[in-house]
């Protein structure tokens, strides 16, 4: 599928998300959720594991739950390995731009650092091998129960909720 099409729910598709039938798995339910003629396939592809989307997006297809809006939209080429493609003129965020990126990443290792001490620098250091957003994403729900650990849980779901956020 590619990459810049963007997908609307059709009549199916709504009347699955009001009704729960249980024929989609969570991936499948999670996407048609998200699906709103705004978000390219490109951007989805954020609210999945690699190699997630395109099966569970056919699968949508096929039960006639999605369809495409109109022309696919012209995206830029990813700035790097696991970074997301932009639209022209769209501006930078953390998951299309390795510079944005870096200063995500550096907040997120300050965060970790400034609350848990020096009892935060394997997971400090882990959060500066992160080289995508991908990476990062993948990582924060095993930052989310070591920092759970250490501090009240308001305080590791806002860090989880912040930077994950930020990484869409």
């Amino acid at each position: 599928m590619n990459a810049g099409i963007k997908l609307v729910k059709t009549d199916k598709g709504r009347a699955e998300i009001a009704g729960r039938s249980g024929v989609l798995s969570a991936v499948q339910r999670r996407l048609l959720i998200l699906v709103d003629g705004n978000k390219t396939v490109n951007e989805l592809g954020a609210f999945v594991r690699v190699g997630e989307l395109g099966d569970a997006l056919d699968y949508l297809q096929e039960l006639d739950l999605v369809i495409p809006t109109g022309d696919p939209v012209l995206l830029e080429p990813p700035a790097a390995p696991g970074f997301l493609s932009i639209e022209t003129n769209e501006p930078e965020r953390p998951a299309t731009s390795p510079r944005e990126f870096t200063r995500v990443r550096e907040g997120a290792a300050l965060f970790v650092r400034e609350r848990l001490g020096d009892a935060g620098t394997p997971i400090c250091a882990a959060i500066d091998r992160c080289a995508s957003p991908d990476e990062l994403r993948s990582m924060l729900r095993g930052i989310e129960v070591f920092v759970g650990q250490r501090l009240d849980t308001q305080t590791t779901q806002a860090f989880a909720r912040h930077f994950g956020a930020l990484l869409l």
